[in-house]
């Protein structure tokens, strides 16, 4: 029987490979660099494993660990908007730029009526 594509993946909007990426949330920033160490420590862990071992120290870290990495992602979070800002105001720019483009020059017309 043949596979029937859903209806969701082509409605979906494509990405702009010059967009800026996202900034990190303060989790991903602290499981980024913890990561590494719980696997080591733990080689027989599995992936679901090691994120639930995250998820678990991430929740029974004190104030000031998730406040660094807050900081951190508070960072990130300014510059992302920096750059999308910008890059939203060159993609506006770009589009004004081909709809003058696009239309036809008066001045260059010819009467031929004469």
């Amino acid at each position: 029987m043949p596979k029937v594509k859903s209806s969701k993946s082509s409605s979906r909007k494509s990405n702009d490979p010059k967009a800026p990426k996202r900034h990190r949330t303060a989790y991903m920033l602290f499981a980024l660099e913890k990561r590494s160490q719980i696997k080591s420590e733990n080689p027989g862990l599995t992936a679901k494993e090691i994120m639930s071992e995250l998820g678990a120290q991430w929740s029974s870290s004190d104030p000031q660990t998730k406040q660094h990495y807050q900081k951190l992602s508070d960072a990130e979070k300014s510059e992302y908007v920096e750059k999308s800002t910008a890059y939203k105001n060159e993609k506006q720019h770009n589009k004004e730029n081909s709809k003058k483009d696009n239309k036809p020059n008066q001045s260059m017309e010819v009467n031929s009526s004469q």
